[in-house]
């Protein structure tokens, strides 16, 4: 059992020709709201407890998730009054989480991920990322990892050909996010880069996706139709 941060408060403008003025992660995606699934997934793999954090549209995606329940586990809600950036986001969502270590992923991207197996690779670190082997990087950040899957670097978006991208997924020691001296801060660029734990990333050639923009949100659709 674990529990999770849904990150679930960005404004989504890339995909405004297909959302509108929804919430991304509540878009249909083939025949419920991609957050649903995500939600379904998690509670599938054996979470216990989702704490969605969230901003544009708050209100909107509570009352929907209340009156919808689309799992049987807690669920709980962080709410910005103010965009606190992603690890601004996560330290707040952190304070309804109860165990030493809890799980990060993004309300817009699916990656295909044993979350228990990942979870146990955490123990023997302090600060584990889901690196996912893709045939094109150009959409995403890569990792430079050494051979025993040490992250060394974070590279930008822009590089081409294969490689290991951040699928934005995390194993976070609470006492960690909490213990930062900010309280509005990028978690990928205030946070991970300056890190000065143990590293490291649990690589994966599952399938990933990420909706952020109209081609990969029909892809998505195509995928779990």
């Amino acid at each position: 059992m674990f529990e999770t941060v849904v990150l679930a408060g960005g404004l989504g403008t890339r995909l405004k020709s297909v959302t509108g003025d929804m919430p991304k992660p509540m878009v249909d995606v083939a025949g419920q709201p991609f957050l649903y699934r995500l939600m379904r997934e998690l509670e599938k793999q054996g979470c216990a407890k989702i704490v969605l954090s969230l901003g544009y549209k708050a209100e909107y995606i509570t009352e929907r998730v209340a009156l919808d329940r689309p799992v049987a586990c807690e669920v709980f809600f962080s709410v910005e009054s103010e965009p606190l950036g992603t690890g601004g986001a996560i330290k707040k969502a952190a304070r309804q989480i109860t165990s030493d270590r809890f799980l990060v992923l993004n309300g817009d991207s699916y990656a295909d991920i044993d979350l228990n197996a990942f979870m146990a690779k955490s123990e023997s670190v302090d600060l584990l990322i889901s690196g996912v082997q893709v045939s094109d990087v150009s959409r995403y950040g890569v990792l430079d990892l050494d051979r025993n899957c040490s992250v060394r670097r974070f590279l930008e978006k822009g590089g081409q050909g294969p490689g290991v991208i951040n699928s934005g997924t995390y194993v976070v020691k609470r006492n960690d996010i909490l213990s930062h001296h900010q309280e509005k801060f990028s978690f990928e660029v205030d946070f991970v880069r300056d890190y000065s734990g143990r590293l490291f990333a649990s690589v994966s050639e599952g399938y990933f996706i990420d909706i952020g923009i109209p081609d990969d949100y029909h892809r998505a659709c195509d995928y779990f139709s």
